[in-house]
């Protein structure tokens, strides 16, 4: 028996935000109906960039089931409300309005089953200056803040690959929706869940908002790959474009043993290097001797190597 067997969950979502949450529960069992236009379906079913189907599509809806529905008429809508009440939760990421304009509101939705669960994914929230505002992974992190740490020190802001503005919201409002359901299981009431993307996305910025504080600044400036020489990316053979192993010895420990992988017990006891400090301040000389030793290895033979001494690698 899965963790979520006997849970159902319907789905209003499109491209990624809502079906990334809606896919989490998924996977730990929950059953996921999906609704889409007739005709058309879910917009990502068309993201191929010029290939054969969408596998963009396939990545965040595999696990469920969909159904294709036209709830911008009136028999379609009065099909949904009929299959309401016998799901647990209903997620929707529709643009602000949108759910207004259908008639699907949560207010719409309880007088159908006043205990559901009804969760809203918004770019920038119900309310709010940029309430209405259109948004999708890349403006979310950028109006977080995420593009401002990524990217090399003398260049311009970087969008990151992973799309955390769409799928880290999604794992955190699934992460809410199991919280509501254990919530309704106690006092037997349904809610409403609202997340704004834009918030989601600040949950993981804590840790350079944090180190930026701490240094008196408002944000960290852009680190590139590293952060010092035992946080950083080092080059591996053949000297490929991904041919690179990421060091991460945040402890002084660590730093002795990074020493004696490289062959080079010198380095611990040279005093420029005695102090993470000192570290900091020298780090170009310590980035040149570590990468001699990487180069001589594949990035997976320098992983395991080190790995296996104990640096996070």
């Amino acid at each position: 028996m899965t963790a979520l067997e006997g849970i159902r969950i319907l789905g209003l979502t499109q491209w990624e935000a809502g079906t990334s949450c809606t896919q989490a529960l998924a996977w730990l069992g929950a059953d996921v109906v999906k609704i889409e236009r007739p005709g058309m379906g879910d917009a990502g079913r068309h993201l191929a960039h010029g290939f054969e189907g969408s596998d963009y599509f396939d990545n965040w809806n595999c696990n469920s089931r969909s159904v294709a529905l036209d709830v911008a008429t009136p028999e379609g809508r009065e099909i949904l409300l009929k299959m309401i009440p016998k799901f647990d939760v209903l997620v929707e990421n529709h643009a602000l309005g949108i759910p207004e304009k259908l008639g699907l509101t949560y207010d719409d939705v309880r007088k159908v089953h006043p205990e559901i669960i009804y969760a809203s994914i918004k770019g920038f929230g119900d309310y709010g200056p940029y309430a209405n505002y259109k948004c999708f992974d890349v403006v979310a992190q950028a109006a977080a803040g995420a593009l401002s740490i990524t990217g090399m020190p003398d260049g311009p802001p970087t969008r990151p690959g992973p799309t955390m503005g769409d799928s880290g919201t999604g794992v955190q409002m699934a992460m809410a929706i199991l919280a509501a359901y254990i919530q309704r299981q106690r006092t037997g009431k349904g809610q409403r869940i609202s997340l704004s993307m834009q918030e989601a996305m600040t949950y993981y910025m804590r840790t350079m908002i944090g180190i930026g504080a701490k240094s008196g600044r408002q944000m960290m400036p852009r680190l590139g790959n590293g952060a010092g020489a035992l946080v950083n990316l080092y080059p591996c053979k053949p000297g490929g474009d991904n041919d690179y192993v990421y060091i991460m010895a945040l402890a002084d420990h660590m730093w002795k043993t990074v020493c004696d992988v490289v062959e080079r017990p010198d380095l611990f006891e040279d005093e420029r290097f005695s102090t993470s400090i000192g570290r900091i301040f020298h780090k170009d000389e310590i980035v040149a001797e570590i990468s001699k030793w990487t180069s001589q290895y594949t990035k997976h033979e320098a992983m395991k190597i080190l790995a296996e001494a104990g640096v996070p690698a």
